[in-house]
C-alpha cells in the first residue's frame, strides 16, 4: 500500500511540479489505415506524375518524416534511424506488396511503423524538454565558458548514445536561456519565461490525437508527390475554407507550427499584416500583446499550439495587437523587431488594384508614370456564376484604371506584381489581353498528356503605351503567367528577381473523411518553356537584401522538375535589341550613385558575410558583444545613406529604433497604407525610373521611324 501511494504521488509531481512524463502510445485505427488507402490511390491514380516510381517509397518518405521533425539531429540515436530504417524499408518490395495489399483496405504505406516513429518523437521530445526543465531550473549555466551551439544541420551527424542527447539537449536550454537574457533581462526572469516556454511545450505535445499523427503521416506522404499536395483533415478543412473566404477578423496571416514558433507562412494580399509592409514569410512569432487591454503584459507563444496564438492573434475589427518577432532571415534567435497591426476584415476591395501617377523629370521633359499595385488576381466568382454584370475582378478594375489613365494622359504603366502569390487563371489571362489583344497566354499540359493553349480570344487592347511589370521572389502562379506573357510578346519590360517558379495547378477534392488537395497540371509559357522550378528572370534585376535562391519552388526537395514543350504560334511586338543593354547600363548607374540602393547592397553585404556561420557562441559576455556590433552596423548603415541624402543622421541606435517607432505610430494613426510608396520603397522607386528610360527611348525610335 505505501508503495502504490509513493508511486502515485510521484505521478502527480511530475505532472503538476516539473512538467508531463505520461507517455503517448497511439496505435493507428484500421479506419485511418482504410483512409490511407483512399488517400494513396488518389494520389497515385490522380496526380500529374501518376507514373511516378513508388519501389522505394517508404524508404524515401521515412528520409524526409526524418527531415521533418528531426532536422536539428538532436531526437534520436543514430542506431534508432538505422533501426526504423530497415523497418521500413521491410515494406518496400515492389514484386509483393503490391499484389498484397492492393486488393485490401491496408494501405501500402507502413503506416504503423510511421505511428510508432512519431510516437518515438513526441516521446523522446517529452523527455528532452523535461531533462532542460530540470537544468533551467537548477540556474547553474556557466556563461563564461567558451562552448557552442552548431547550426549548420545539413553537417551535423546522428549522435551515437543518449548521453550525447542529453548533451546537446543542455546546450540548447542553455541557448535558450542566454538568448533570453540578451532581450534585458535578469537571470531569473529569463528563467521563469523559458520554463513556461518548456511547460507549454508539454502541454501540446500531450494534447496530440490519432487525427493530429494521421495527418502529419498523410502529409509527408502526399508531399513526397511535390511539395502542393496536401491532406487536410476535418478540422483544417474548415480552417481552410475560412482563410479562402477571407471573412475572418485579424491581421491577415497564414501561420504555421516550426521548432515551437508560430511561423508566418504567407500574409494575405491587402490584408492588416500585409499592409504594414513588415511581416515577411519565416517570421517567427515569439510574443503578443493586445494593446486594447489595460496593462496587458506581452505573452510569450513559443511552444503553443498553433490554434491557440491564432485565437490570440485574432479579434474585432479595429482592435491593435502588437508581435514581438524573430527575423526569418535571421540565424541568431536574439534579435527582434515589434510590429503594430490594426485587426480588421479582409475584405475583397483591400485586395483590389490600386493606382497612383507619379511625375518624373527627364531632362526638359515630364513623364506621367501610371503605378498599379495588384496584390492578387482576384475575382468575385459568385457574383460570377450568378451572371451578375457588376461583379468585381481584377481585370476589370485594372481596365478600369488603364481607361482613367488614358484620361489623364498617363505615358507609361507599371504593374507592380510582388508579392503576388497568384489567384485565378482565368484572370491572368484576362488581364493579358488588355495588353497584347487576343492570342495564347499560356498552355496546360494534364496528367494524360494533353497540351491545350489558355487565352483569351476576344480580348482587347486596352493600353498601347509603354508597359513593365515589377516581380520578385515572391510572385508566383498566375502572376509568373502574366509577367512570362508580357515577356514572351516582348510587349513590355520584368523588372526585380527571379519569380517563386510554381508552375503547377491543383484541385481540392473531398475524401470519405476531410479533404485533399492534388497537383493535376503544369502550365507552360507560349514559347514551350516551363516554369515549374525556373520561374520567369526579369530583363532588368533590382539588387536584394538576401540570396532568392533559398527560397522559391527550386528550394523544396520535392518540387516537380522543370521542363518544356513545343511552342504555339504567337506574333511578338517589336522591341529594339540594344533596349535592355541600354536599360541595364543605366540603371546601375543609378545603382552606384543612389544612397537608397546602396542601401540595400549594404544589407546585402552583411547577409553575406553572416550565412556561412555554422555556430552560435554560448558565451553570454560574447553575445552581447555581437549584438551590440549588429546594433553599430544597422545605425552606420542608415547613417550613411541620411548623410548622402542630406538628412540628420542620429547619434545613437535607440534614437533611431524611437525615431522608427513614432513614425510607425504616425503612420498608423493617419490610416497610412504601404501600399505605392514611392519614398520608402526604394526598388519600386528605381522600377519608375527604368520605365521612364524605356518610355524616353521608345519616343526616340518612334520619332527615328517617323522622321
Amino acid at each position: 500500500m505505501y508503495k502504490q501511494k509513493k508511486a502515485f504521488s510521484l505521478i502527480i509531481i511530475l505532472l503538476l511540479g516539473i512538467g508531463i512524463e505520461a507517455k503517448i502510445n497511439i496505435p493507428v485505427s484500421s479506419q485511418k489505415q482504410e483512409l490511407c488507402m483512399e488517400i494513396y490511390k488518389k494520389m497515385t491514380n490522380e496526380h500529374f506524375f501518376n507514373d511516378k516510381d513508388l519501389s522505394f517509397i517508404n524508404s524515401e518518405i521515412f528520409d524526409s518524416i526524418v527531415e521533418q521533425l528531426d532536422s536539428q539531429k538532436i531526437y534520436f540515436t543514430e542506431n534508432e534511424i538505422r533501426l526504423y530504417k530497415r523497418k521500413f524499408s521491410k515494406f518496400d518490395n515492389p514484386t509483393s506488396y503490391q499484389k498484397k495489399y492492393l486488393n485490401t483496405p491496408l494501405c501500402p504505406i507502413d503506416l504503423k511503423s510511421k505511428f510508432a516513429f512519431i510516437n518515438l518523437y513526441f516521446n523522446r521530445l517529452t523527455e528532452a524538454t523535461n531533462y532542460q526543465l530540470r537544468e533551467v531550473a537548477k540556474k547553474n549555466f556557466d556563461f563564461t565558458k567558451e562552448e557552442f551551439i552548431k547550426i549548420d544541420y545539413d553537417q551535423k551527424k546522428w549522435l551515437k548514445t543518449k548521453f550525447q542527447l542529453k548533451k546537446a539537449w543542455r546546450s540548447l536550454a542553455k541557448n535558450d536561456v542566454l538568448t533570453s537574457m540578451l532581450a534585458d533581462k535578469k537571470l531569473d526572469e529569463a528563467t521563469e519565461t523559458i520554463e513556461k516556454r518548456y511547460k507549454n511545450r508539454l502541454r501540446r505535445i500531450s494534447q496530440r490525437n490519432e487525427e493530429d499523427v494521421f495527418s502529419i503521416s498523410m502529409n509527408n506522404l502526399t508531399s513526397y508527390f511535390d511539395p502542393h499536395s496536401s491532406y487536410f483533415s476535418p478540422k483544417s478543412a474548415e480552417d481552410f475554407e475560412m482563410n479562402m473566404s477571407l471573412k475572418l477578423e485579424g491581421i491577415g496571416a497564414l501561420l504555421t507550427t516550426e521548432d515551437d514558433y508560430a511561423t508566418i507562412v504567407s500574409v494575405v494580399p491587402g490584408g492588416p499584416a500585409e499592409k504594414t509592409g513588415k511581416i515577411n514569410p519565416d517570421d517567427k512569432i515569439v510574443k503578443i500583446s493586445q494593446l486594447e487591454e489595460s496593462n496587458s503584459t506581452p505573452i510569450d507563444v513559443v511552444g503553443w499550439r498553433i490554434d491557440e496564438v491564432v485565437q490570440l492573434i485574432r479579434g474585432k475589427a479595429g482592435t491593435k495587437v502588437r508581435l514581438e518577432i524573430i527575423p526569418g532571415k535571421t540565424k541568431d534567435f536574439s534579435e527582434r523587431k515589434f510590429v503594430t497591426i490594426t485587426r480588421e476584415e479582409v475584405k475583397l476591395e483591400e485586395q483590389a488594384a490600386k493606382s497612383k501617377v507619379i511625375e518624373v523629370k527627364r531632362n526638359l521633359q515630364t513623364l506621367k508614370v501610371g503605378i498599379i499595385d495588384l496584390p492578387a488576381f482576384y475575382i468575385d466568382f459568385n457574383a460570377w456564376r450568378n451572371q451578375d454584370p457588376n461583379f468585381r475582378s481584377s481585370s476589370k478594375d485594372v481596365e478600369s484604371i488603364l481607361r482613367q489613365f488614358e484620361n489623364e494622359v498617363v505615358d507609361a504603366v507599371l504593374i507592380d506584381l510582388r508579392g503576388n502569390s497568384g489567384g485565378s487563371l482565368y484572370e491572368a489571362n484576362k488581364l493579358t489581353g488588355l495588353f497584347v489583344s487576343s492570342g495564347a497566354t499560356l498552355q496546360v499540359k494534364e496528367s494524360n498528356g494533353s497540351v491545350r493553349p489558355w487565352g483569351d480570344p476576344r480580348a482587347r487592347q486596352i493600353w498601347k503605351k509603354p508597359v513593365a511589370v515589377m516581380v520578385d521572389r515572391y510572385s508566383a502562379s498566375a502572376s509568373e503567367i502574366f509577367a512570362g506573357a508580357i515577356q514572351d510578346y516582348q510587349r513590355g519590360i520584368i523588372i526585380g528577381q527571379k519569380t517563386f517558379g510554381k508552375g503547377t495547378v491543383q484541385k481540392l477534392d473531398d475524401l470519405s473523411v476531410g479533404q485533399i488537395k492534388i497537383t493535376e497540371s503544369k502550365f507552360y509559357r507560349i514559347t514551350g518553356a516551363g516554369m515549374q522550378s525556373k520561374g520567369i528572370n526579369p530583363d532588368i534585376t533590382l539588387p536584394s537584401t538576401w540570396d532568392i535562391e533559398e527560397s522559391g519552388e527550386s528550394s523544396y526537395d520535392t518540387a516537380l522538375p522543370w521542363d518544356e514543350i513545343k511552342p504555339v504560334r504567337y506574333k511578338k511586338f517589336s522591341m529594339d535589341a540594344s533596349l535592355i543593354s541600354q536599360l541595364n547600363d543605366k540603371h546601375l548607374k543609378r545603382v552606384n550613385e543612389n544612397p537608397n540602393l546602396q542601401y540595400i547592397l549594404d544589407v546585402r553585404k552583411r547577409y553575406e558575410a553572416q550565412k556561412n556561420k555554422d555556430v552560435i557562441s554560448l558565451n553570454l559576455t560574447n553575445r552581447r558583444i555581437e549584438k551590440k556590433e549588429r546594433q553599430s552596423w544597422a545605425l552606420d548603415i542608415e547613417n550613411k545613406r541620411r548623410a548622402s541624402l542630406d538628412l540628420e543622421t542620429f547619434n545613437s541606435y535607440e534614437a533611431m529604433e524611437d525615431f522608427n517607432d513614432s513614425k510607425e505610430r504616425e503612420d498608423d494613426e493617419r490610416g497610412s497604407d504601404s501600399r505605392i510608396d514611392i519614398e520608402k520603397d526604394y526598388l519600386l522607386n528605381e522600377g519608375m525610373e527604368i520605365l521612364s528610360d524605356y518610355t524616353i527611348f521608345n519616343q526616340k525610335i518612334y520619332l527615328s521611324k517617323t522622321a
